[in-house]
């Protein structure tokens, strides 16, 4: 459950080190959404149902989760998905009107971003990137982050 992947084309580094461990790794699980880690659980609320962060993400394709100010980032999940042909959701998650809705508060605390950044999980549960907040170009960023996790810079 730990795993961090440090060294892979299918990570982008945002730039931030890599969270020291607080206790025993190959006893205790740490959560943390630093890009190589695997995506926190947290129970939410989406579609009337109660599902785990981890039912949301995975299913073969990539996900793109952000709060309530990351319109332009799920905007921008749409186009890079039609550009490169890939399967690519946009999820927000936050108050009431959210895509999912953050029943506990638990993603907010977890999830080491602000309202308006986004964290991009692979297929596989683990964060390939994420960035703290809003970018100038979202659309841009977030392309030029899968061409090199697709190798198609």
């Amino acid at each position: 459950m730990g795993q961090r992947y440090r060294d892979s084309t299918a990570v982008v580094p945002d730039g931030t080190p890599e969270p020291a461990y607080l206790r025993d790794p190959e006893l205790y699980y740490q959560a943390t959404t630093w890009p190589g880690a695997r995506l926190p659980h947290v129970w939410l609320e989406h579609r009337g149902a109660r599902k785990s962060t981890l039912d949301l993400c995975g299913h073969g394709r990539f996900t793109l989760l952000t709060g309530i100010g990351g319109e332009a980032w799920i905007e921008a999940a749409r186009t890079v998905a039609q550009h490169y042909g890939i399967a690519l959701e946009g999820l927000s998650i936050g108050p009431d009107g959210s895509d999912a809705m953050d029943i506990y508060a638990d993603w907010f605390r977890i999830s080491e971003i602000a309202e308006e950044g986004c964290i991009l999980v692979r297929p596989d549960h683990h964060i390939a990137w994420r960035s703290a907040g809003m970018v100038g170009d979202a659309t841009a960023a977030l392309s030029g982050v899968m061409g090199k996790i697709l190798g198609r810079g």
